[in-house]
């Protein structure tokens, strides 16, 4: 059977270049069940640098005498990491329906790049987002059928009254159990100096890496069973990977399990301090 590519895996087949992301993702839902989606995604700069010069090369083999400076310019346009306003609207029809593009803007900081976006939604009910950033990395969409493999839909049911009820539906864990004896095998195959190698290797491409994901209801809350609320806010993940490599045993943890999605991830990360993860599979909000 298949795999799901995990999103780390992915960044492994992005040519194995050296890079990370972050996401951010806030849900903001009302009494009344409508709301806005804030989702802020940043690539570094060094990934992006790499990926512009592989795609004027691409560009370039396949450009003939005639047209060649076309292509360029049409490359250099939509290169990687530029804001797509046009591609964020459309993604707003994949979040459900009701679902509209309000705006976007570039951000950039000392070592990343990217772009925020703000979607308005009518009825949180028929919201269905990704928990997966991968689908996000320029050039993702083109995976077809396998970059619908990689979605993990978390699922809001949405109860209008006095006080208003919220449930979320986590993501369906789809992973795969590795077998035994193909671990065996890694762990045979590796040395003291190659495995020390690959662990320096996996810190540089994914220390940076940050994802997390937010609902905050616009009014006070009076019952829930999340794990982490702050106010009217709740975390349903928040992974930072550079606390994740800080001690070498979560590296060789991380490195050996190979999670294959967000939830396979979220539960090997669960201890790791400064981490934050929601294990429950459906968490209930009551709000006015």
């Amino acid at each position: 059977m298949r795999k799901i590519l995990s999103f780390v895996t992915v960044f492994f087949l992005v040519l194995n270049l050296a890079g990370c992301f972050q996401s951010n993702t806030l849900v903001k839902v009302r009494p009344d069940g409508s709301g806005a989606l804030e989702e802020t995604f940043l690539m570094s700069k060094e990934l992006i640098a790499q990926m512009k010069a592989m795609q004027e090369q691409m560009a370039g083999a396949m450009a003939d005498g005639n047209n060649m400076q076309a292509k360029k310019g049409k490359g250099k346009d939509q290169a990687f990491g530029a804001l797509n306003a046009e591609e964020l609207k459309k993604k707003a029809k994949e979040l459900g329906e009701g679902v509209t593009y309000v705006s976007s803007k570039k951000v950039t900081t000392d070592k990343f790049e990217g772009y925020k976006t703000i979607y308005a939604f009518k009825d949180i009910n028929k919201l269905r987002f990704n928990q997966n950033p991968s689908g996000n990395v320029p050039g993702s969409q083109a995976a077809g059928k396998e970059a619908d493999g990689k979605k993990e839909i978390i699922v809001f049911k949405f109860t209008k009254g006095k006080p208003s009820k919220l449930v979320i539906k986590m993501p369906e864990d789809k992973s795969v159990d590795k077998p035994e004896e193909f671990k065996g095998d890694i762990k045979k195959e590796q040395d003291a100096n190659s495995e020390m190698m690959m662990m320096a290797q996996m810190k540089e491409m994914f220390g940076g890496m940050k994802i997390s994901l937010a609902v905050e209801v616009m009014g006070s809350i009076e019952r829930t069973n999340a794990t982490h609320r702050e106010g009217s806010k709740i975390t349903l993940m928040e992974m930072d990977f550079g606390k994740l490599f800080e001690q070498q045993e979560n590296l060789k943890k991380f490195s050996a399990q190979k999670p294959d999605t967000i939830e396979d991830a979220k539960k090997m990360m669960k201890d790791i301090p400064g981490i934050k993860v929601e294990l429950n599979k459906e968490v209930t909000i009551d709000f006015r």
